[in-house]
């Protein structure tokens, strides 16, 4: 009888060790929305939604700015990433991020985005370019490419090293957040619009 009891508790303490465990694995998120107001080690947003959502910063918190540009910008080799709608390739694209030689690598490959239904977000080399109406182009990453046909009219975005001071009210902000151990979310990475652009992420 003492062995069974024995062996209950010590399943108990596992269960409740794995559980703990899992509890403290931190989750990573995305939310979109505007400034509200920014602190050294805190900023609070407005989602679409018009909810508010308070997040940490801490010393790690990566602050990227994002600047408007155009098609003209990319070039071959450039290093972008394509938002792009469900369908076959070539698939339409929606907004396109170029990146800084220093950012080359952020996000690379392609994999379900949640700004729409089917969407996805593919970063990568741009391995071929077709100027046009519209501008076809192939973006290359590690295991992989894929084709987009890019309208005119897409919105074209430039990102690079940014700080903290930028994330002014009113500002459009895209915020990769982690959940803490204790429920809180903490700011991983801000890539936040200059001059009224809003991240393509």
């Amino acid at each position: 009888m003492t062995s069974l009891v024995n062996r209950n508790l010590i399943a108990a303490l596992l269960t409740a060790a794995c559980v703990t465990t899992v509890r403290a694995e931190p989750v990573t998120a995305r939310f979109r929305g505007t400034v509200e107001r920014a602190e050294a080690d805190r900023i609070e947003i407005r989602r679409p939604s018009g909810s508010t959502l308070a997040l940490r910063m801490d010393p790690k918190t990566r602050v990227y700015a994002v600047n408007e540009t155009d098609l003209r910008a990319i070039k071959p080799e450039s290093y972008v990433s394509v938002l792009g709608v469900a369908g076959a390739e070539p698939r339409r694209a929606t907004a396109v991020m170029l990146y800084s030689p220093s950012e080359r690598g952020f996000e690379a490959g392609s994999q379900p985005w949640d700004t729409a239904p089917g969407a996805t977000l593919t970063a990568g080399w741009v391995a071929d370019l077709q100027r046009g109406s519209p501008l076809r182009i192939a973006l290359s990453y590690g295991g992989g490419q894929s084709t987009f046909k890019v309208p005119h009219d897409t919105p074209v975005t430039q990102l690079s090293p940014g700080e903290k001071a930028q994330l002014q009210p009113g500002a459009a902000v895209t915020v990769f957040a982690r959940s803490d151990a204790d429920g809180a979310l903490t700011a991983g990475t801000i890539a936040v619009g200059r001059q009224g652009a809003v991240p393509g992420l």
